[in-house]
């Protein structure tokens, strides 16, 4: 098991949730209107520093893994996500999941 941790722009939220969807992940978490700095600068929802990026995560399985990065690099290239898009694979060394 994996852990998908993809950073977007909000806009890019619906096409984002639907690509998952449509690679078979039928269970994610959404943190929407997130603050931070990056490569396209500030991103603070205000005035100033219009924008706010928007933080998807996933448990995936192992086998997934590699055709979800090439759908996500595929969806940057045909702008259905921004080119600040970044996603991580990371281990998942233990669960805990409630009834």
């Amino acid at each position: 098991m994996k852990m998908l941790f993809m950073v977007t722009d909000s806009e890019y939220e619906p096409h984002c949730l639907t690509m998952m969807r449509e690679k078979g992940v039928t269970g994610y978490t959404v943190i929407p209107d997130v603050q931070g700095a990056g490569k396209t600068g500030l991103k603070m929802g205000d005035r100033v520093h219009p924008g706010a990026s928007v933080v998807v995560f996933a448990a995936v399985p192992d086998d997934s893994v590699e055709d979800l990065l090439k759908c996500i690099g595929q969806c940057v290239a045909d702008s259905k996500l921004c080119s600040s898009t970044h996603a991580w694979i990371l281990p998942v060394e233990a669960s805990l999941q409630g009834s």
